[in-house]
């Protein structure tokens, strides 16, 4: 099982914004999710904090358990 590589895309949202369905039909297919960045005050609110955390602590856990059931 070989591993596999995650690429990532950073635009503006103007420049997304720009892009025709098509463009933006072109980029689903290629398996791209649109999230938002959060911005400066998002970083200082306290529940976008413990959300945050939680996802790192799954994504952390989720890697230690993919590490022992490869090795």
């Amino acid at each position: 099982m070989g591993a596999t590589k995650e690429y990532f895309l950073k635009i503006q949202e103007e420049n997304y914004n720009e892009l025709s369905n098509d463009e933006k039909m072109y980029l689903n297919h290629l398996g791209l999710q649109v999230k938002q960045l959060p911005s400066n005050e998002d970083l200082e609110d306290e529940n976008y904090k413990r959300i945050r955390n939680h996802r790192i602590k799954a994504w952390n856990n989720e890697q230690e358990y993919l590490f022992k059931k490869r090795n």
